[in-house]
C-alpha cells in the first residue's frame, strides 16, 4: 500500500495523505500539492551577482513543488505600479527570504522590505554572507532574539541559493515533525454561535420585540462586512459562500457605508427598508419605528433639532399606545442623548428632560435579545483572553472563531436597525473598537491596533488616544502616510459638524506628523480655515475650543510659527478668556520670538501686553506665567514693556521665579539662600498639630538644578546650609515621599559633584546612615501618594552607594518589591538617572550597575512610556562602562526599530555623543531616523546631523 501526498496545510505547514492500493507504475507519480507556500525573495535588484543567486534559489525552491516563489523580474507586465506590485506580493507571502552581503550593506529597498516583514509579522529567513566582510550588519545584530526571525551566516555568496532552499524545506519538515511528536499542539477555538440559542418565541408582552428568530440567525452578509472591515480580508474569506441571509441582512449591509465609508444617508433607501419591516412588525410598533427612522435620517443629515422633534413624537406615541417599558426607555435614551447633543450645540448645559424621566423611573432598562447578545459577546471576550493566558506555549492555532464573533456583532447591529435605535447604532463604533481591542490582545497583528486607534480618534477621546499611543508604541512606529490619510478620512463619517471638527482636530494632532507633504498641507489648510470660521462664528460650539490648542501642540513642529502666533492672536482679539490658560502654556512651549517674523512677533507681544490691562484677563496669567520669563530670555529688546508690567502686577513672582530664570548663572547664590530658608520653615511646619500642606514649587529640586549648572560654582558655606536643611527634611520633617526623594537626589548630587564639601559634612551623612530605618513620611492620608516607602528605602541605598558604601545586597533585596508598581518604579528610575546625570563621568558601582541593567532591560518593554523613557536615558548613561557596550548597542538597535517618536528622538539627540556606540549602530540609527514616517524624527535627525557636521 502506498501513501499519496494530497496537500499542505499552511497554518501548521503540515501534509495531508491518502492511502492507495498497491499497484505497479511504469514511472514515479509526480507529487503536486493542492496548496503551496508563497515565498518572497528579497535582495538588491539590478545587480547581476544578486539576480543570478535569486534566480537559482527560486528554481531550487520551486523544484520541490511545495512553494511558489515571487521575484519582481520574474513577473510579466502589470497595470499596478512597480512599487505596489512587489509590496502587495510581499504582504501576501507566507515567508520571506532575505539575501544580504555584509560587504554591500542594507540597500534602502531591502530595508523597506525588512520593515514590512516586521510590521506585518511575516515569517522570515535571513542570510548574511561574510565572505568579504566578517563585520555584522546592524540588521543582523537587531535580529538577535527576534520572534519568528531566523538568521544564518553564509561564507560563500553562491551558497545563498542552496542554503535558502534547504533551510526552507527543513523548516517545513521540522514543524510537521514536532507536530507529530506532540511538541506542537493544535488548538481549535470554540465556534459555538451562542446567540442562536436566544429564543424570542413565547416572550411576554412586557419584553416582546417582534423580531423573527430567522432574522437573528441569517446575518452572513453583515457578518462578512464586519470581518472584512476588521481583518481587511476580502468578502467571504471566512466561508466559501454566504449561506444564511435575509432581506434585513441585505439592508444592514447597505447601511454600513453610512457608518464606515462616509456615504450620505440619502444613499440609503429608508422608505423601501421600512416597507421590508412592515410585514414583520406589529402595526403599533412599526409606526413607532418609522418615526424613529425619521430621527435617524435627521441625525445623519446633521440636523439634531429635527432628530429631537421626531424622538419626542415617537416617545409620545409609545407612551400613548402602552408599549413595553423597554421600548419607551430605549426611546428615552435616544432622546436624552440627542437633547444633550442639542444643548452642546446651543452652549446650554443642563440636565435633559428625558434624563429626568429616566432618573425618576424605578426600573432599570433591560433590552430583550440585545442585552443577551451583548452578554454572550463579552463572555466570549473574557473566555478568549482567559484561554490565551492559560494555553500551552507550544499550541499553534489551527483556526479561529472570528466567524462567531462576527455573527454576534452582526446580530446586535441588526437588532438596532430593526428597532430604529439610534443610540445602539452609534454604539456600534464602540463595539467594533472593543472587538479590535480583544483581537489586539489575542493576536500580534498591527492592523488591529491601528484600526482601534482610528476609531478612538473618530470618537474624539483625546485621553484614550494618548493611552493607546503609549500602550502600543509599535502602532505609530509602523504608521505609514497612507494609514494616516485613511485615519483623517475616517473622521468624515461623523455627521454632526462640531463633532466632525473635534475628530479632525484629534486626528490632526495624532497623525499630522505622519502625513505626506501634500496631504499635510491639505489638512493643515482645512484645520486652520475651520478654526478661523469657528472663532468668527457668533454661534460657535464652545466644546470645540478645548480641543484646539491641545491638538495643535501635537503637530506644532510641522506648523509655521506665524500660523501658531496668528491663532493665539485671534483668541486674544475675541477676548476668549476661558482658553487663556491653555494659550499661555502653548506659547511657552511652542512659540519662539526669534523664529517669528518681526510683524508677527510684535503683534503677539502687543496682545500679551494688553492682557495686563484687563483685570479679568490678567488674573489668568498668574496660573501659567512661564511664558513671561521664556520670552524675556528670547528677546530682551522686544519684552521691555512685558518685563515692567510683570514687576508691577506680579511683584512676588517677579522677585522669585522670574528673576531666577532670567538671572545670569554666576549670580544664583541668593536664590539658594532663599530656598534654604523656605525648606527650614517647611520642615518645622509640616505635620505640626496634625496640619499638612502641599507645595506649589519644589525648592529642593530647584537647588539641585542650580548646582548642576556648568558655569555656577556654589560657595562652600551655602552648601553647608543646604546639607543641614535637606538632612533635616529626611530625618525630622513629616514631608511626603516626593519631597524626601528630591532631598536624596540633591544629597547624591553634592556627594558626587562637591566631594570636599561632603567630607567636611561627613557627620551629617553618618547621622543619616545611622537613622536610616527611622526615615519615613508623615503617613498622612491628606498627603496620600501611590508611591510606596520602598522607593524611599531604595533611594537611600543609592545615596549610600554614592558615598562608596557597599549597598549591593540591600538594593538586590529591595528591587523586586517595586515590580508591577508603576508609580514606585518611575520614582526609583528617576533616582537612578538623576544619580548618573550629575556629570558625564559618573558611573554606578559595578555590582549595583548589574542590578540596574537587569531592571532597565525589563523597563524597556514596559507598557508605560514614562518608564521606557527613563530606562532609555539610563541605558544611554551606563554605556560609559565599556563592559556594557554590546548590550547597549543591541538595545539601541531594537528601540529605534520598535519604539515611538519620543524614544527615537532621545536616541537621536545622543547618538553622536555616546561613547561606545559602534559606527554600524550609529549609521543604522541615522538611516532609520532620516527616513522615518514621523516628521519630527526626520527633523531631529537633520538638526543633530547638521550640528555634528558643523
Amino acid at each position: 500500500m502506498f501513501a499519496r501526498l494530497t496537500g499542505i496545510s499552511t497554518p501548521i505547514l503540515g501534509a495531508s495523505w491518502e492511502y492507495t492500493k498497491e499497484k505497479e507504475r511504469p514511472v514515479p507519480l509526480a507529487i503536486i500539492p493542492d496548496q503551496k507556500i508563497k515565498v518572497f525573495i528579497s535582495s538588491i535588484c539590478g545587480n547581476e551577482k544578486y539576480d543570478s543567486v535569486r534566480l537559482a534559489l527560486k528554481d531550487a525552491i520551486e523544484a520541490t513543488q511545495l512553494a511558489d516563489v515571487y521575484t519582481f523580474e520574474g513577473k510579466g507586465a502589470s497595470t499596478l505600479p512597480a512599487g505596489s506590485h512587489y509590496t502587495f506580493a510581499l504582504e501576501d507571502c507566507d515567508i520571506c527570504i532575505f539575501l544580504i552581503d555584509n560587504a554591500d550593506g542594507i540597500h534602502p529597498g531591502v530595508q523597506n522590505e525588512i520593515d514590512t516583514v516586521k510590521k506585518r509579522n511575516i515569517m522570515a529567513l535571513y542570510y548574511f554572507c561574510d565572505e568579504v566582510s566578517k563585520e555584522k550588519t546592524a540588521v543582523e545584530q537587531s535580529l538577535m532574539g527576534a520572534q519568528y526571525a531566523k538568521s544564518k551566516p553564509i561564507h560563500k555568496f553562491e551558497d545563498l541559493s542552496r542554503n535558502g532552499a534547504q533551510d526552507l524545506i527543513d523548516d517545513i519538515i521540522s514543524i510537521y515533525h514536532y507536530y507529530c511528536k506532540g511538541k506542537i499542539t493544535l488548538k481549535e477555538e470554540d465556534v459555538e454561535g451562542e446567540f442562536q440559542s436566544i429564543d424570542v418565541t413565547g416572550t411576554e408582552k412586557m419584553q416582546l420585540q417582534t423580531i423573527p428568530k430567522a432574522v437573528l440567525k441569517n446575518v452572513d452578509k453583515c457578518r462578512d462586512y464586519i470581518l472584512k472591515f476588521v481583518t481587511e480580508h476580502p468578502y467571504n474569506y471566512f466561508g466559501d459562500k454566504t449561506e444564511n441571509t435575509s432581506e434585513i441582512d441585505e439592508w444592514g449591509v447597505q447601511f454600513f457605508p453610512i457608518l464606515f465609508e462616509g456615504k450620505s444617508i440619502r444613499e440609503f433607501n429608508t422608505g423601501m427598508y421600512l416597507e421590508t419591516l412592515k410585514s414583520q412588525q406589529t402595526p403599533e410598533h412599526y409606526e413607532i419605528v418609522c418615526i424613529r427612522w425619521k430621527a435617524i435620517q435627521a441625525y445623519f443629515q446633521g440636523d439634531v433639532t429635527k432628530c429631537v422633534e421626531h424622538l419626542e413624537e415617537a416617545l409620545k406615541m409609545a407612551q400613548d399606545s402602552n408599549q413595553p417599558i423597554w421600548v419607551i426607555k430605549d426611546i428615552l435614551i435616544d432622546l436624552r442623548n440627542q437633547q444633550l447633543e442639542l444643548n452642546a450645540i446651543n452652549n446650554c448645559f443642563m440636565e435633559s428632560i428625558a434624563q429626568k424621566e429616566l432618573t425618576q423611573s424605578g426600573e432599570e432598562l433591560y433590552y430583550p435579545i440585545l442585552d443577551r447578545i451583548n452578554g454572550s459577546l463579552h463572555e466570549k471576550y473574557v473566555d478568549g483572553l482567559y484561554k490565551k493566558k492559560t494555553e500551552s506555549p507550544y499550541a499553534v492555532a489551527l483556526g479561529n472563531d472570528l466567524v462567531s464573533y462576527g455573527e454576534l456583532l452582526a446580530s446586535s447591529y441588526i437588532v438596532s436597525l430593526y428597532n430604529g435605535s439610534l443610540t445602539y447604532i452609534l454604539l456600534f463604533y464602540d463595539k467594533i473598537k472593543n472587538f479590535l481591542f480583544y483581537l489586539s490582545n489575542k493576536y500580534d497583528d498591527w492592523n488591529f491596533r491601528r484600526d482601534m486607534f482610528k476609531i478612538a480618534i473618530y470618537k474624539g477621546k483625546e485621553k484614550e488616544v494618548r493611552g493607546i499611543q503609549d500602550s502600543y508604541p509599535e502602532l505609530l512606529n509602523n504608521l505609514s502616510a497612507e494609514d494616516a490619510e485613511r485615519i483623517m478620512l475616517f473622521c468624515n463619517n461623523q455627521p454632526i459638524n462640531y463633532k466632525r471638527l473635534i475628530s479632525l482636530l484629534v486626528a490632526f494632532g495624532a497623525v499630522g506628523y505622519y502625513l505626506n507633504d501634500a496631504d499635510y498641507q491639505k489638512y493643515e489648510t482645512i484645520i486652520i480655515n475651520e478654526i478661523k470660521e469657528w472663532v468668527n462664528d457668533e454661534k460657535r460650539v464652545i466644546l470645540v475650543g478645548e480641543h484646539i490648542f491641545k491638538n495643535l501642540s501635537n503637530v506644532s513642529h510641522r506648523m509655521s510659527q506665524e500660523i501658531l502666533a496668528d491663532i493665539c492672536c485671534m483668541f486674544f482679539n475675541k477676548h476668549f478668556v476661558r482658553w487663556y490658560l491653555e494659550i499661555f502654556r502653548f506659547i511657552a512651549k511652542y512659540i519662539d520670538l526669534n523664529k517669528l517674523n518681526q510683524t508677527s512677533a510684535t503683534t503677539l507681544v502687543e496682545h500679551l501686553s494688553s492682557v495686563f490691562e484687563n483685570d479679568r484677563e490678567r488674573e489668568e496669567i498668574k496660573y501659567a506665567p512661564a511664558f513671561l520669563y521664556i520670552f524675556r530670555n528670547q528677546s530682551k529688546s522686544m519684552t521691555e514693556e512685558l518685563d515692567q508690567k510683570t514687576a508691577k502686577y506680579f511683584p512676588d513672582f517677579y522677585k522669585d521665579t522670574y528673576s531666577l530664570e532670567t538671572t545670569e548663572e554666576e549670580n544664583l547664590s541668593c536664590f539658594i539662600e532663599k530656598y534654604v530658608k523656605r525648606i527650614k520653615r517647611d520642615n518645622a511646619k509640616q505635620g505640626r498639630n496634625g496640619s499638612y500642606f502641599g507645595h506649589g514649587t519644589r525648592d529642593i529640586a530647584t537647588i539641585r538644578a542650580i548646582l548642576l549648572e556648568e558655569k555656577y560654582a556654589c560657595d562652600a558655606g551655602i552648601l553647608d546650609e543646604v546639607i543641614s536643611a535637606v538632612a533635616d527634611t529626611l530625618l525630622m520633617s513629616k514631608e511626603e515621599i516626593n519631597i524626601k526623594m528630591d532631598a536624596i537626589s540633591l544629597l547624591v548630587c553634592i556627594v558626587l559633584k562637591y566631594p570636599e564639601v561632603y567630607k567636611r559634612n561627613n557627620d551629617i551623612f553618618e547621622k543619616i546612615i545611622k537613622n536610616k530605618d527611622e526615615i519615613d513620611t508623615g503617613n498622612c492620608a491628606i498627603m496620600f501618594t501611590n508611591i510606596t516607602d520602598v522607593a524611599l528605602k531604595i533611594g537611600l541605598e543609592f545615596l549610600f552607594a554614592s558615598m562608596e558604601i557597599d549597598t549591593y545586597a540591600n538594593i538586590l533585596e529591595l528591587m523586586p518589591y517595586i515590580q508591577n508598581d508603576i508609580a514606585t518604579t518611575i520614582s526609583v528610575a528617576k533616582i537612578i538617572i538623576e544619580y548618573l546625570e550629575v556629570s558625564e563621568t559618573v558611573v554606578l558601582p559595578k555590582r549595583i550597575e548589574g542590578i540596574v541593567l537587569q531592571n532597565v532591560l525589563q523597563w524597556l518593554h514596559s507598557d508605560y512610556l514614562d518608564i521606557r523613557w527613563i530606562a532609555t536615558r539610563i541605558l544611554i548613561a551606563i554605556i560609559r562602562n565599556p563592559e556594557n557596550e554590546n548590550i547597549v548597542n543591541h538595545q539601541i538597535l531594537n528601540l529605534v526599530d520598535t519604539d515611538n517618536v519620543y524614544i527615537k528622538n532621545l536616541i537621536m539627540r545622543n547618538i553622536y555623543h555616546m561613547k561606545g556606540i559602534t559606527d554600524k549602530t550609529k549609521d543604522y540609527v541615522i538611516s532609520k531616523c532620516e527616513k522615518d514616517t514621523n516628521f519630527v524624527v526626520r527633523m531631529v535627525c537633520e538638526e543633530e546631523t547638521k550640528k555634528y557636521m558643523s
